[in-house]
């Protein structure tokens, strides 16, 4: 399958009639891994590996939904990891549980906000309130662009 990357923003009318319905952004994922043991912000990684890959950055007017855990953590009680950038750590995601596998948080950092992101920046991932002793975190994080609807 070919590889499509272009910098517009992607609108549907889901069905509907232009002129007649809204055109809406159509959200977006990516898979992210990370070392839920880290103490200090270090960038998460496209893919399924924690130590090599792309680092992931988001645009400025990307507005966060949620992230989904994947595969976990291992060790420590009910591990929690925080996910946002090298100045918030937890500017998008806040104690996201990080070792059960289905785990669904919602943007809860001072990062996400209705307007989007003031800026890009690039995601990083900490230890929460409780450690991880070891893993890998992978999972799915889901966002959507800020985008005023005007055909």
């Amino acid at each position: 399958m070919a590889t499509t990357t272009f910098q517009g923003v992607v609108r549907s009318y889901g069905g509907g009639i232009k002129g007649t319905h809204t055109p809406t952004p159509v959200t977006q994922s990516v898979q992210i891994s990370f070392d839920p043991t880290q103490s200090s912000a270090t960038n998460v990684r496209i893919g399924t590996s924690a130590t090599s890959g792309e680092t992931l950055t988001l645009p400025a007017g990307a507005i966060p939904i949620s992230f989904m855990t994947i595969g976990g953590s291992a060790g420590g009680t009910n591990p929690t990891i925080d996910i946002g950038s090298s100045g918030d750590p937890d500017g998008l995601f806040n104690e996201v549980d990080c070792d059960t596998k289905g785990s669904l948080k919602g943007a809860d950092g001072a990062l996400a906000v209705a307007g989007g992101l003031a800026a890009s920046i690039t995601v990083t991932a900490s230890v929460g309130s409780s450690a991880a002793t070891s893993g890998t975190v992978t999972g799915v994080l889901t966002y959507a662009m800020a985008n005023n609807g005007v055909q």
